[in-house]
C-alpha cells in the first residue's frame, strides 16, 4: 500500500514540475512580445502574445519599435 502511495504522490510531483516548466518566463514573454511587433500594433490592436505584458512595457515596446522603425534606435 505504501508503494502505491508512494508512486501516485512521485506521479502528481512529477506532472506539477512538468506544467511549472512550461510556463514561460517574464522576460521570454516580453522577447516574444517585441517580435511580434509590427506596424499594424497599436495601443488597443496588440498582437496576442502580448496580452500578457504590462501596459507600460508595452507602451515602451511599442515605443521603441516607432523609433526603430525611423532609424533613431
Amino acid at each position: 500500500m505504501r508503494i502505491r502511495i508512494g508512486v501516485v504522490v512521485l506521479a502528481v510531483v512529477l506532472l506539477i514540475a512538468a506544467f511549472i516548466s512550461n510556463i514561460p518566463s517574464e522576460a521570454e514573454t516580453e522577447a516574444a512580445c517585441r517580435r511580434a511587433l509590427d506596424n499594424t500594433s497599436t495601443w488597443t490592436n496588440r498582437p496576442d502574445v502580448c496580452l500578457d505584458v504590462s501596459a507600460e512595457t508595452y507602451r515602451t515596446f511599442l515605443l521603441m519599435y516607432e523609433l526603430r522603425e525611423e532609424g533613431l534606435d
